[in-house]
């Protein structure tokens, strides 16, 4: 099951379905319609991992920025924006997604990928939650894309008191947890579940995507390796 596919079965769920963002396949007609309710959307492989094939779509008053990687390309109508996403679009599946203004630390924006393991008891459980800074002039978080992983009580210190963080990390660990338990249902020999998780500039938290598949030595690049080691442990049950 891609992307989509995710998206679709997670949506039957009402308390996570607020949480959300619009996801749809990447047809010239969708990704138009999303554009002139959004000022910017992402497209991503429906089934690609790692930060890699991703698309940023800017509505600007002069037309459209297309964005991947660190390179940028103006587009003054839909139909020349298009004529370059045929390029890629239908060589491969997609997916647009409405585009999320994330939190920022020292004006690099940042993500949340939150890891949820079966434990003995044969019962999902978090066991570890890491930030993902981007790279400088990047549209993507992730590890193998340049980004850098960094604990994320040291990416919410410039937002919130110590007290707040905690309860705000807490919250995001359950999220996660909450998340998993839904996509497990469809997913019962799983064992693990990575879940990518944006913050708003209004403090709502978006479930961008669940890895079925997450990768686990994000957490070895953290110089406590507590997480890292309960994450090993827990991949033994």
């Amino acid at each position: 099951m891609g992307k989509l596919g995710k998206h679709h079965f997670m949506r039957k769920y009402s308390h996570i379905k607020t949480l959300l963002p619009d996801t749809k396949a990447a047809t010239k007609s969708n990704i138009y319609k999303m554009i002139m309710k959004y000022d910017s959307l992402y497209l991503k492989p429906d089934e690609g991992t790692g930060g890699r094939g991703i698309y940023k779509i800017t509505k600007t008053k002069n037309g459209f920025v297309l964005r991947s990687g660190t390179t940028s390309r103006k587009y003054h109508t839909f139909d020349a924006l298009c004529s370059s996403l045929d390029k890629f679009l239908y060589k491969n599946k997609y997916v647009v997604q409405k585009g999320i203004h994330l939190l920022k630390h020292d004006g690099r924006s940042f993500d949340i990928r939150v890891m949820v393991q079966k434990n003995r008891k044969g019962q999902l459980e978090t066991t570890g939650i890491i930030g993902r800074l981007a790279k400088p002039g990047k549209i993507v978080t992730n590890f193998h894309s340049g980004g850098t992983p960094l604990p994320i009580d040291i990416l919410l210190q410039s937002h919130l008191s110590r007290a707040a963080r905690a309860n705000f990390i807490k919250r995001i660990k359950t999220l996660g947890r909450k998340a998993s338990i839904v996509l497990r249902e469809s997913y019962r020999r799983k064992k693990a579940f990575g879940v990518d998780i944006a913050i708003d500039s209004n403090w709502k938290p978006w479930i961008l995507e669940i890895n079925t598949g997450p990768d686990r030595s994000i957490f070895n690049t953290l110089k406590d390796k507590t997480m890292y080691r309960k994450i090993l442990r827990y991949s033994k049950f």
